[in-house]
């Protein structure tokens, strides 16, 4: 099924594993690298058992219909800023949805992609540092995106959907977002790529319910600055800017 991007991977220089199951491919690679792997890897799951989602949440990811990618990276850069990175591959996976599938998706701050208001695409990178010389020495870009997924469980089915598209775009899809996941370039974020995400964005220009220790409170969202980060205005008027977390979007309320 993926042979033809097992080839264009092979002629870089950059391993290509295409598994049944696996309890997450971003787990998968983590254990190559406890192994001593470095060498550049993009591995494809047809099924998790536990996918990763970000702040210890799981990512739903039935047999053959979705697309659950991740990619080991070696920049060997300065300490990763995991918003900044997580930022890149949002606005890599939006593209490659778009160029492939035809479908227009939404960015949801800080990693989550919507499609007919409903998530449909979920990214999480995590770095693998040295802190002796402070330098991340791989990186791992995990990717799940739901393509013909037609059953969620209950707790899923109001906030999650399916970009709904045949399976022969399967492995066109996986070479396209292959190729712009290994774009991304480590250090400040393209200005370019920033726009895009701005662009791109459910979030600015709305409401949302943000979260610190716990106690929820709600802002304006205003822009997203050089970093990736979520510029927000308070109730009470004060500017601020989250560099992480979760948010909820609150629609037609004024502050």
């Amino acid at each position: 099924m993926y042979s033809s991007l097992s080839t264009a991977l092979n002629a870089r220089n950059i391993k290509f594993i295409h598994l049944e199951e696996i309890d997450s491919t971003n787990l998968y690679l983590k254990r190559l690298i406890n192994g001593g792997e470095r060498q550049r890897t993009v591995v494809i799951a047809d099924y998790q058992t536990n996918g990763k989602g970000r702040s210890g949440k799981s990512f739903y990811s039935p047999q053959g219909t979705g697309l659950y990618m991740s990619v080991l990276l070696n920049p060997n850069c300065p300490f990763c800023d995991a918003v900044g990175v997580t930022t890149a591959a949002s606005v890599a996976a939006a593209r490659a949805i778009e160029k492939v599938c035809g479908k227009q998706v939404g960015i949801k701050w800080v990693n989550d992609l919507y499609f007919d208001s409903k998530k449909v695409c979920g990214i999480l990178c995590e770095a693998v540092n040295d802190y002796k010389t402070a330098t991340a020495k791989s990186v791992i870009i995990g990717v799940g995106i739901n393509l013909s997924t037609a059953y969620f469980p209950d707790e899923l089915k109001e906030i999650a959907g399916s970009l709904e598209v045949e399976k022969s775009l399967y492995p066109a899809l996986a070479q396209g977002l292959a190729d712009e996941i290994l774009k991304i370039k480590f250090g400040a974020i393209d200005e370019a790529v920033l726009d895009e995400y701005r662009r791109r964005s459910i979030v600015l220009g709305k409401n949302v319910d943000y979260y610190i220790n716990g106690e929820k409170r709600t802002a304006f969202a205003v822009d997203i600055d050089s970093k990736g980060g979520l510029v927000i205005k308070n109730e009470n008027g004060e500017v601020s800017t989250l560099s992480s977390g979760e948010i909820t979007l609150r629609l037609n309320k004024s502050l």
